[in-house]
């Protein structure tokens, strides 16, 4: 087999490594804030899971939503 072949499935490998370790991450960051009850991170939990990309594109949205202050706030205070 040449080098170019075996381009698109290392490339389809890193691709699915990236979407797995996003839901991995996702579902711990979700299950670990104490901010949120019980219902409401199951539906997050379940949106993870069915909508991959979707449902932590939407958590990495409303993260800073729920916590009561947005990123610009956190990054002055880090500065």
């Amino acid at each position: 087999m040449e080098a170019l072949q075996w381009i698109p499935a290392i490339l389809a490998g890193a691709a699915a490594l990236f979407v797995m370790g996003s839901i991995i991450w996702g579902l711990f960051d979700v299950l670990g804030d104490k901010r949120l009850d019980q219902a409401t991170r199951t539906v997050w939990a379940l949106l993870i899971f069915a909508l991959p990309l979707i449902g932590i594109l939407a958590w990495l949205y409303t993260k800073p939503q729920i916590a009561g202050g947005s990123d610009h706030v956190r990054l002055k205070k880090t500065l």
